[in-house]
């Protein structure tokens, strides 16, 4: 969001020519870099890590050309998904949705800039990369949809259909997690029902057989290998991916130089 921030007040800046410039404008850049420095200094002590892991979820490191028109098509289809029974809300409480959109504004350019953009942008990164973008991780991004469309629709709201919109909120509120409670319960394939703890379990007593340190490195893909590392108490650090053929020349649990290789 500060991104987003940044870039409005860079446009406030350089490309309305009538503007003079207000050394204000740099006090957001100033706390932008105060804000990110520490998170900079942790990404460099741990080499990255988190950044590399959501690289490996996205899957832009095998992606096909297919994937650069596929991915961004989807990922704006889940965000219109998303977004539907929040626009259903607002069709309750409102006479006549009339947008009256008025670029010369600095507080809607402001909301455009920290709700709009993000998505704009992402969607653009997934069509130059071709990555999956993963759809929880655009929520934080409509923490302020609400406040833009009430800016906007300010001067429309009914307060007689009040009853409606409070009965349509009730709804989706219960609705949502009666669906992932049915999800789960019905079906034991999810990554949530994933027996990681016996997984590990099994894996440190095949470990303990043969050695008496504890497991200081897991192999593996990141779901996989980063649940075990939670589920072990040496907590390990995953050191990334292995071929999965080599994996399959080795039988249930052989352990080969101090290495300790299990298959499920």
């Amino acid at each position: 969001m500060l991104v987003s921030i940044d870039l409005l007040f860079i446009y406030l800046i350089f490309f309305k020519k009538e503007r003079k410039f207000d050394f204000k404008y740099l006090i957001t850049i100033e706390v932008f870099l105060v804000v990110l420095v520490p998170h900079l200094i942790w990404l460099n002590n741990n080499e990255f890590i988190t950044i590399t892991y959501g690289l490996a979820r996205a899957g832009s490191e095998q992606s096909s050309f297919i994937d650069h028109i596929l991915f961004p098509i989807t990922f704006l289809l889940k965000q219109v998904g998303i977004m539907i029974p929040f626009l259903l809300l607002c069709w309750l409480l409102v006479k006549k949705i009339k947008l009256d959109l008025n670029f010369k504004d600095k507080k809607l350019l402001f909301l455009i800039a920290i709700n709009i953009l993000p998505i704009v942008l992402i969607f653009l990164t997934s069509l130059v990369t071709g990555s999956k973008i993963r759809t929880m991780w655009m929520t934080p991004f409509y923490l302020f949809f609400g406040t833009m469309f009430v800016y906007l629709l300010q001067a429309q709201f009914n307060l007689k259909k009040l009853k409606p919109f409070m009965t349509g909120f009730i709804f989706l509120f219960f609705l949502s997690p009666a669906l992932y409670a049915y999800v789960s319960i019905s079906k034991d394939d999810k990554r949530t029902d994933y027996p990681g703890k016996e997984i590990a379990i099994k894996t440190q007593y095949a470990w303990d057989q043969q050695f008496d340190t504890k497991i200081n490195v897991v192999l593996g893909d990141e779901w996989n290998a980063g649940n075990l590392s939670y589920h072990l108490k040496s907590r390990p650090v995953w050191e990334g991916f292995v071929e999965r053929e080599k994996l399959d020349q080795l039988k249930d649990y052989m352990c080969l130089d101090s290495v300790c290789v299990g298959s499920r």
